[in-house]
């Protein structure tokens, strides 16, 4: 009885084992679904480029919050044991010195730290933002290769049936020979076709998983379509509430550019402060006895060569001002390029727009000229290539479709980093 036992707990031990390892199995090998905002917050979280632009705008606000350093007291210890052969002498001493310099590079030296600072700020979001867009396009991109397999796929399979059915009528003697041989040919094409599609697919959605740190391992499919921008008619653009990047970067080169120019004015007409205290204590080993010395020195260096035209100070000045005035310039040149190429990118999304109205007509035409085609073709009032041109110009037309589709999505995107706004913001507002 208690073998029975121990073996029925075996049996219930070894069936309750199979099934969690069956489910950790499932679980493991079970596909990820992730929608767009799945993959932004991964890519935020993991992406290796943000460590690095995170590690660079910490430094950068290490040296801000320490910029007053340059005033901070130096103190130095000294301790030296002196052995007098002439006089047979021994002696050890030891002292310390505290020493302080001001200097009127102070202010510009802590106004240069925080400007640095938040231009690292500025580029370390513009990079965030960069990752960011790099999803959005890759992740639009991807679905359209997926429908775009899609395609190739049920091309293949209609050209697989009209074989198929050619093939049967040829053998009950209704069509001729060539017709079977070109519907084969047609059929035989279009796998190599489809294989490329599903390479292509494949290989960029590997290298999508590297841009949001996911597993190599991990099998993704993405969650979306590109069907709800068929249906935008009208781009609005939020009201203009802070300048683009590209302006407040220009502008974070000019404040630079004056605060260096400020600072080496500083360096060449001002004077700097100095001042020193040293204490010491000196020990005569033959007596034991401890000689005491104090001291305090206070020095003002005033420099004057920087009053010569020709001196590196003087040349040094100039340098800055001609650095200051190319940042104004650049600025002025900014600023008018985010305006020129805001207005090209509307006009573009515009156009991508109008170009969609007229690719949906024609993928309904195509579409129904394939039936019609088909229907003809079944009754033997056309040959078997007007349908195969029938076919092929309704998958044309739907690639043709979806890949504006995409360029549109893509342009949307440029235009929203140009301006600075959140990606999806024209999007929303157009769709509202």
């Amino acid at each position: 009885m208690k073998l029975k036992q121990i073996l029925f707990l075996f049996i219930l031990f070894s069936v309750f084992s199979w099934n969690v390892f069956s489910a950790e199995n499932d679980e493991l090998s079970k596909e990820k679904i992730l929608t767009l905002e799945e993959c932004i917050s991964l890519a935020k979280e993991n992406n290796l480029s943000i460590k690095v632009h995170k590690n660079t705008l910490n430094d950068l606000k290490r040296k801000n919050e320490t910029s007053w350093n340059s005033v901070s007291p130096s103190i130095k210890g000294d301790a030296a044991f002196q052995d007098d052969f002439v006089n047979k002498t021994e002696s050890f001493a030891i002292s310390g010195s505290l020493g302080l310099t001001l200097s009127t590079n102070l202010y510009s030296t802590i106004k240069g730290a925080k400007l640095n600072y938040e231009n690292g700020l500025l580029t370390y979001n513009q990079a965030v933002k960069q990752i960011e867009m790099s999803v959005w396009k890759t992740f639009y991109d991807l679905i359209y290769k997926t429908e775009y397999f899609s395609f190739q796929s049920q091309n293949l399979l209609t050209a697989k049936k009209n074989y198929e059915q050619n093939l049967e009528k040829f053998k009950n003697g209704k069509i001729s020979e060539l017709d079977v041989m070109s519907s084969r040919v047609s059929y035989e094409q279009k796998k190599p076709v489809l294989e490329e599609a599903r390479i292509d697919l494949t290989n960029n959605l590997e290298l999508f998983k590297n841009i949001i740190g996911v597993d190599f391992d991990d099998e993704i499919k993405l969650d979306g379509s590109l069907d709800f921008l068929l249906e935008l008619k009208d781009i609005k653009l939020p009201p203009k509430e802070n300048p683009s990047p590209d302006v407040q970067a220009a502008k974070f080169a000019v404040e630079i550019a004056e605060n260096n120019l400020l600072a080496q004015r500083f360096s060449s007409y001002s004077p700097v402060i100095t001042g020193t205290y040293k204490y010491g204590q000196t020990l005569n080993i033959d007596n034991s006895l401890w000689n005491e010395t104090s001291s305090l020195s206070v020095g003002v260096s005033i420099p004057l060569d920087s009053y010569l035209p020709w001196s590196s100070s003087a040349v040094s000045i100039n340098s800055k001002k001609e650095s200051l005035e190319s940042a104004k310039l650049n600025l002025e040149d900014a600023e008018k390029s985010i305006r020129v190429n805001t207005e090209n990118a509307l006009r573009k999304i515009n156009q991508i727009i109008s170009m969609l109205e007229v690719s949906k007509e024609t993928v309904a035409l195509a579409k129904k000229t394939y039936e019609m085609t088909e229907t003809a073709y079944n009754y033997g009032k056309t040959d078997f290539l007007t349908l195969q041109n029938a076919s092929d110009n309704v998958l044309n037309a739907e690639v043709s479709l979806k890949n504006q589709a995409k360029t549109l999505m893509e342009t949307l995107l440029d235009t929203e980093y140009l301006l600075g706004l959140e990606f999806g913001t024209i999007l929303k507002l157009s769709t509202e």
